[in-house]
């Protein structure tokens, strides 16, 4: 088990660790209490080891010298190079094990350590799915990361930017929580997405029931959502704005379309372009408000535009840069 430990918790700190690799640990982590003790213990042995090998102490000296032996050389030992330093710990970890014996049981009383969040993002032109170690799924939009952190009392994300669909396992026991830019959504069993975009926060419930807070400027607010409900915090101090919203068209995205309903066309060129290639932007800032509708497969924005001008007063003109620029169209204009 300690040996298991130690694994982890070098895998963990190594920059090639894989997404599988840290919902692995997770799911170890999760299995027992004696789990969670022994890599407490790791790290706990690890960030001792790395104080007492700090450069220029006598055990640093030692473990050059000793590396300098092994490679059958009687010169004076000289400073490792940074990457076979950084081997020193790793290693000194798994020959010391027995120290971490030592170490439990020397302090009976240490419990679960903080599990390292397991952390996930996608690039500008992908989407994914996910699937949690407590059986809940998330939905990750383009350009989105979430940290992840699971344990025996709570489930906790983190939408560090971009937009996710949860679809949440039913443990009372564990509540689940999301938080953004100041802002908490917690739920037990239930269907919702959070949108992020700096300090602004945007939370739609499709089914079940959460429970959303936060601070404004003059105090602390608490929201119940019901199915079809959306909230949007427009600052981590901004007092919430609640409103009736069609869930189908706010989650369309994550089956690969983009449905508007009534949308006005701000609304819908900012969609649009989280996954064109080819943006779109308004020349006209008076056609914000113009409402548009359909679906649309998510990533032609050519073709979308050329829809929208087929029923709206508007043209589309190319820019220098290759972007769509929509300008009013008046009556006597050719379409």
């Amino acid at each position: 088990m300690l040996e298991q430990a130690a694994h982890w918790h070098v895998r963990l700190a190594s920059p090639d660790c894989t997404d599988q690799e840290r919902a692995d640990f997770e799911r170890w982590w999760l299995e027992a209490p004696a789990h969670a003790r022994a890599f407490a213990a790791a790290e706990a042995l690890s960030a001792g080891l790395a104080r007492v090998a700090a450069p220029g102490s006598r055990l640093q000296e030692m473990a050059e010298e000793a590396f300098a032996m092994g490679q059958g050389s009687t010169a004076p030992a000289t400073a490792l190079p940074g990457n076979r330093r950084r081997w020193f710990v790793p290693a000194a970890l798994a020959a010391s094990i027995a120290m971490a014996v030592v170490l439990l049981r020397l302090n009976p009383g240490v419990e679960r350590a903080v599990v390292p969040p397991v952390v996930y993002t996608t690039a500008g032109d992908a989407r994914r799915d996910i699937t949690l170690a407590d059986g809940s799924t998330v939905h990750l939009d383009v350009a989105s990361e979430i940290a992840v952190r699971i344990t025996a009392h709570a489930r906790q994300i983190v939408l560090v930017e971009g937009r996710a669909l949860f679809d949440v396992a039913h443990d009372t026991s564990r509540p689940f929580t999301v938080t953004a830019a100041g802002s908490s959504t917690t739920a037990l069993g239930t269907r919702f997405q959070v949108q992020r975009e700096g300090h602004n926060v945007v939370v739609t419930l499709a089914e079940g029931k959460v429970a959303v807070t936060g601070k404004s400027d003059s105090a602390s607010w608490r929201e119940t959502l019901v199915p079809g409900e959306q909230i949007s915090i427009e600052s981590e101090a901004g007092a919430p704005h609640k409103r009736s919203v069609d869930t189908q068209v706010m989650t369309s995205w994550t089956r690969g379309r983009l449905v508007f309903h009534g949308t006005p066309l701000s609304e819908a060129l900012a969609e649009i372009n989280r996954y064109a290639d080819r943006k779109v932007r308004l020349g006209d800032p008076d056609l914000a408000d113009l409402t548009v509708g359909g679906n649309f497969i998510a990533g032609d924005s050519e073709l979308i535009v050329s829809a929208f001008a087929a029923v709206l007063p508007v043209r589309v003109v190319e820019g220098s840069g290759g972007e769509l620029i929509l300008f009013r169209r008046y009556a006597a204009e050719v379409p």
